[in-house]
């Protein structure tokens, strides 16, 4: 299904709306996979359509995608054969360095990733790594700070992906450095939170983020949405979410790319 494609099905425009409620009054809903008795990963991705149809509705706009599920090993536990999608929107990027009010978010954790921000716009067919190479301006450290719509601590894939993979905001670096000018050796990266080290010279693959940055393009522009210059392509988390409490700083620094941060006041 084209992700152009309204969605008119009243179970799944309820599960988005439910969705929409819990997030618009920042208060935990229950799971849209039981209450709405979501039957497949296509159902799910239909309600989470029918939230971005209601997001845009609203006044938001399309800043680009998000990938998940990136692990091949999660993915064969879970029997899912590919990636998993989502959406961003302008209205949830954030400047590093800024102070994130603590009442946008809900349930919040944070995420360390690499982000590639297009320069051209790419076509609505399939492309090849060379193609989107040349369409990249930059790479660049990002904080995705993902946030539950939902009370029950039980998330199933279901309601991940209902949820727009539990999407909030985005904090991305504001270096934006090209792919030619990298290494390519491992990148190092540290996370630091309140001055202490979470993580120490981890190792990331370029090229795998490289890889399933392909894989969301051309997801992208099989739903019917190429991605367009100044997009922002989330490549992945490279390591589990950290828990965060207001008033906490990070600082996430890729050795080349150099860093990101922000704080929670």
């Amino acid at each position: 299904m084209s992700a152009l494609t309204a969605i008119t099905d009243a179970r799944l425009l309820g599960a988005a709306n439910s969705l929409a409620t819990a997030r618009s009054q920042r208060r935990p809903g229950p799971l849209v996979s039981k209450t709405f008795v979501l039957a497949s990963l296509g159902e799910a991705y239909q309600v989470q359509t029918a939230a971005m149809h209601q997001a845009l509705a609203q006044g938001s706009h399309l800043s680009g995608a998000k990938a998940g599920l990136t692990s091949a090993a999660l993915r064969a536990a879970l029997k899912v054969e590919e990636p998993l999608y989502g959406w961003l929107f302008a209205d949830t990027a954030c400047l590093s360095g800024e102070a994130v009010a603590w009442e946008r978010l809900l349930q919040p954790k944070v995420e360390i990733e690499l982000a590639l921000v297009l320069s051209h716009d790419l076509p609505a067919t399939e492309i090849d790594q060379q193609q989107l190479l040349s369409s990249i301006a930059g790479v660049v450290p990002a904080l995705e700070i993902n946030g539950s719509a939902f009370a029950d601590g039980q998330l199933t894939l279901l309601d991940a992906v209902a949820d727009n993979l539990s999407s909030g905001l985005y904090v991305l670096g504001d270096q934006r450095v090209p792919v030619a000018q990298l290494p390519k050796a491992p990148l190092l990266a540290s996370l630091n939170k309140n001055g202490q080290q979470l993580l120490l010279d981890t190792p990331i693959e370029l090229e795998s983020c490289l890889a399933t940055g392909l894989w969301l393009a051309n997801k992208m522009a099989s739903l019917g949405q190429p991605l367009r210059a100044g997009a922002v392509l989330l490549t992945g988390a490279l390591a589990p979410a950290f828990e965060i409490s207001r008033g906490d700083q990070l600082s996430f620094q890729v050795v080349g790319l150099g860093a990101v941060m922000c704080s929670f006041s």
